[in-house]
């Protein structure tokens, strides 16, 4: 499968600091893949609005070895 359709998700995670957890938080995200096809339009119709979404061409990276 040549492209990957991602969401991003927010993750929370614990401020360690020289093995100590402090009661701050660090909020951040991840990208989760949610399907994949070798058709980019077919991916471009299951994102219903562009935010917290990416298509991933996965020839590209390939290509940079």
């Amino acid at each position: 499968m040549r492209y990957r359709l991602q969401r991003r998700e927010q993750i929370i995670m614990p401020n360690i600091l020289g093995n100590h957890s402090m009661p701050a938080y660090i909020y951040t995200y991840r990208w989760k893949d949610i399907a994949a096809s070798d058709d980019r339009a077919a991916l471009e119709t299951l994102v219903t609005n562009g935010e917290g979404y990416r298509i991933e061409d996965t020839q590209l990276e390939a290509s940079h070895d």
